[in-house]
């Protein structure tokens, strides 16, 4: 099968299925939990990773991939498996079975390595080839994971990820990445650390929010706003890719700290991630273009509430743990020359207000709010610098570049840290062209103001 567009060319050169070796997982069922629920009508999420290798051998490098991904599975096993719906429980749950496995699809493109790994605007569509298909919700049931090596003959190859969100959120999916990654490196499962906890007793507790749940999905119907939130049926859409340097940073930190009020973010340190967010946030509006002064913006993020829990879960503990925070704030409040001030405080009252029992609280309302939200066109942040991406290293060195191809289809900004220096972090969008050159312009401005 081959596929055109202009000159460019990807050929599809196997499709194979990799599972973990025979007998060696019985069957077995995890049901969802709430947290995992209501990511159950959500698109898959998708990561691409590009690596440079030069003059390889293919040969070794697939045999090295196909091995370590076989064994990986091994431990990782829910990733083989199928989400699925069991009358007899009245749940969805994700059912392993002997011989389930994971499409890997390998490929070639001719298409210009060094253009797509940049951070300057590109073409949306130059991505789409370069991510595995994974089927939704609708038909069940199915497969939670697909993978996809890409090779860039004498440049290098791109590995992409489809996972179905919900059977793993991002700390699970690079903690599988890692996992993978450090196998094929070493040739070592010891390497693995630490391994998936699949205990999910403390968080199967939350069945009355999960309950309440779909009936809220089936008022909203769901699945239909879903489609029609984003930024893919807009012509010219294009990537791009900007970068907070650690001393941009700090001195963001100065000059929104010298200019908060007393007893509110003052008293503590405003962290990096509060003032990227907030940055970005600000420069999305105003390039944007001009609103009713009154109108509220929106903002909803997540957060990982592992450490949150009481009693806290592993780091490691497999599948969605993460909740909502959602900010807001007006427009005109945010338009102003102080509005990352503005945004930074608003940030940080919703993060507090996470504390204590405020972790869940409206936590069955979480998805209906969104999609009420949603007409609005509400921001949203995708991923984490604390996920660590770049540290996704096969034995051929880091990344030379993480996207999250997903963005498109929710209008997210994608958080990562900085590739090349410690303390940076790195943001991704997928915008209309137009409305890309207006927030460029404003966020290197805003910068070059605060030098």
């Amino acid at each position: 099968m081959e596929t055109q567009r202009n000159t460019t060319t990807l050929k599809v050169l196997e499709n194979c299925r990799l599972a973990p070796p025979p007998a060696s997982v019985p069957r077995t069922a995890h049901r969802l939990t709430f947290f995992d629920a209501m990511w159950l009508e959500v698109p898959p999420v998708q990561r691409l990773f590009f690596y440079h290798f030069s003059n390889p051998t293919t040969t070794t490098l697939l045999s090295n991939l196909k091995r370590s991904l076989s064994l990986t599975l091994q431990i990782f096993y829910p990733l083989a498996g199928n989400l699925t719906y069991s009358p007899e429980t009245d749940h969805h749950e994700i059912l392993y079975t002997d011989g389930d496995s994971v499409k890997l699809t390998i490929a070639e493109s001719n298409s210009d390595f060094d253009h797509l790994i940049g951070s300057h605007p590109r073409d949306v569509t130059d991505f789409h080839r370069l991510a595995p298909h994974l089927p939704g919700y609708d038909s069940l049931p199915a497969p939670v994971l697909a993978l996809q090596v890409t090779l860039f003959p004498n440049s290098g190859f791109c590995i992409g990820i489809s996972v179905h969100h919900a059977a793993a959120d991002g700390s699970t999916s690079m903690h599988f990445m890692k996992s993978w990654a450090s196998f094929c490196r070493s040739g070592d499962a010891a390497s693995i650390k630490p391994l998936p906890i699949y205990d999910r007793t403390q968080t199967s507790g939350l069945d009355w929010i999960t309950k309440n749940h779909f009936r809220e999905m089936e008022k909203v119907k769901a699945r239909e706003s879903f489609d029609v939130v984003g930024v893919t049926s807009k012509p010219h859409v294009v990537r791009t890719t900007f970068v907070l340097s650690r001393a941009s940073i700090e001195r963001l930190r100065d000059w929104v700290s010298s200019r908060l009020v007393e007893g509110s973010e003052k008293d503590s340190r405003v962290s990096s991630f509060v003032l990227t967010v907030a940055y970005v946030w600000v420069c999305l509006i105003k390039a944007r273009g001009p609103v009713d002064s009154e109108k509220m913006a929106h903002l909803v993020f997540a957060v990982d509430c592992r450490a949150r829990m009481d009693p806290p879960l592993p780091v490691a503990y497999f599948g969605n743990c993460i909740g909502s925070c959602y900010v807001h704030a007006k427009v005109s409040d945010m338009s102003r020359e102080d509005g990352v001030v503005v945004a930074a405080e608003s940030i940080g009252r919703a993060i507090r207000a996470l504390g204590g029992d405020g972790l869940l609280r409206g936590a069955e309302g979480w998805i209906r709010k969104f999609m009420e939200l949603a007409s609005d066109r509400i921001f949203s942040v995708a991923g984490s610098p604390r996920l660590r991406v770049y540290d996704t290293d096969f034995g051929w060195g880091k990344p030379k570049k993480v996207e999250v191809l997903s963005i498109e289809g929710t209008g997210a900004m994608s958080l990562a840290e900085s590739r090349d220096e410690e303390g940076g972090i790195e943001i991704g969008l997928a915008l209309p062209d137009l409305e890309m050159n207006g927030f460029d312009s404003l966020f290197k401005e805003g910068l070059k103001s605060l030098a």
